[in-house]
C-alpha cells in the first residue's frame, strides 16, 4: 500500500474545527483503525481550537492540514500565520492535582501523550506543527 495523502483548508471558527476533526478522524480510522482514528481526530481539535482561542487569526485566515497516511503512522502536519508559537515548548499540567487544571487545559499535553513524533518549526511567517501518531 502506497502512502495516502489529503490537504484541507479550514476557516478558524470552533464549528467548522470540531466538524473537521470528525472528518479527518473518520478518514484514519478507515486506514488505520479506531485507536488511531480517534488520536487524529483528538490532535486535531486540539490543535486547530488552540490557533482558533490564541493566534488572533481573522475569518479570512486559514489554518491547513495535510495528512500522509502509510502503512504503519500517520503525519498530521498543521499550519497558520498566527503570531509565532511553539506547543512543544508548554509545560505539561501537574497532574496530581487534577481539579486545579483549568477547563481545556489538557490539550497540548494530550497531543504530546498521543504522539510517536512531535516537530515544531515557524517559516515564513507560518507555525507548521508536524505530528506523528
Amino acid at each position: 500500500m502506497g502512502e495516502k495523502k489529503y490537504n484541507f483548508n479550514v476557516r478558524p471558527e470552533m464549528g467548522k474545527i470540531d466538524a473537521f476533526s470528525g472528518k479527518v478522524s473518520e478518514i484514519v480510522r478507515r486506514c488505520m483503525g479506531n485507536e488511531t482514528g480517534f488520536r487524529a481526530g483528538l490532535i486535531v481539535i486540539e490543535a486547530c481550537s488552540n490557533i482558533v482561542k490564541h493566534g488572533q487569526l481573522t475569518e479570512e485566515d486559514l489554518i491547513s492540514v495535510s495528512l500522509a497516511i502509510g502503512e504503519n503512522e500517520v503525519v498530521i502536519t498543521i499550519e497558520d500565520t498566527s503570531r509565532e508559537f511553539n506547543p512543544l515548548e508548554v509545560d505539561d499540567p501537574n497532574l496530581e492535582n487534577i481539579e486545579l487544571l483549568q477547563q481545556g487545559g489538557m490539550g497540548i499535553y494530550l497531543i504530546k501523550r498521543f504522539s510517536k513524533k512531535a516537530e515544531y518549526s515557524y517559516v515564513d511567517g507560518r507555525n507548521i506543527l508536524k505530528i506523528t501518531i
